[in-house]
C-alpha cells in the first residue's frame, strides 16, 4: 500500500510505468506560466534584420588546426563579446557562436602537447573558463560585469603578447 496508486496485483514495472506516466503528465504552475508567456510573445518573434550592426557579428566558429590563427580568432571574439552591452541586438546568437567556439577551441588543442603548455594558451585556457563560467550562470543576454570584464582585459593583453611572441 505504501506505493502511490498502487493495486494488489500490480507488478512493480506497471506501478513503476504509471508514476512515468504521471510525472510526465504533471506540470508546474511555472510550467503552465512559461509556456503561456511563451505562446503570448510568438507572433511577436521575428527573425532580426540584417542590418545588424558589424560589432554583433562573430568570426566563423571553425577551428582550422593553425593554433596561432585559432587563438587569435577565439580571442578577438572573446574580446567583441565582452564589449556588448544589456539589450545589444544580436547578443545572444553572437555569444552562443563564441561559446561553441571557445569548446571546439579548448576540445581541439588542450590535450596538444605542442601548445598545452604555452604561456597563450594557459591564460587563454583561463580566460576561456572566465567567460565560459560567466554565460553559464547568467546566460547569454547578460553582459560581462565590469570586475571580470577588468580581469578578462588584462588577460586579453598577455595573451595578444605571447602570441605575437609565439608562445
Amino acid at each position: 500500500r505504501g506505493l502511490v496508486g498502487a493495486r494488489a496485483r500490480d507488478t512493480p514495472q506497471v506501478v513503476c510505468e504509471r508514476k512515468r506516466q504521471a510525472v510526465a503528465m504533471s506540470l508546474s504552475r511555472r510550467d503552465v506560466l512559461s509556456l503561456g508567456a511563451l505562446a503570448a510573445l510568438m507572433p511577436s518573434l521575428t527573425l532580426a534584420d540584417e542590418g545588424i550592426a558589424a560589432a554583433t557579428k562573430a568570426a566563423p566558429t571553425k577551428v582550422s588546426g593553425n593554433y596561432a590563427d585559432d587563438a587569435k580568432n577565439v580571442l578577438d571574439n572573446m574580446i567583441n563579446v565582452c564589449t556588448f552591452k544589456k539589450g545589444t541586438p544580436g547578443m545572444s546568437d553572437v555569444v552562443s557562436d563564441v561559446r561553441k567556439e571557445m569548446n571546439d577551441f579548448v576540445a581541439r588543442y588542450r590535450r596538444n602537447n605542442n601548445v598545452n603548455g604555452s604561456a597563450s594558451f594557459n591564460t587563454l585556457y583561463t580566460a576561456i573558463n572566465t567567460l565560459s563560467g560567466h554565460y553559464a550562470s547568467y546566460g547569454n543576454n547578460y553582459p560581462v560585469p565590469e570586475k571580470r570584464k577588468k580581469r578578462l582585459t588584462q588577460q586579453f593583453a598577455e595573451i595578444d603578447k605571447a602570441l605575437k611572441r609565439g608562445r
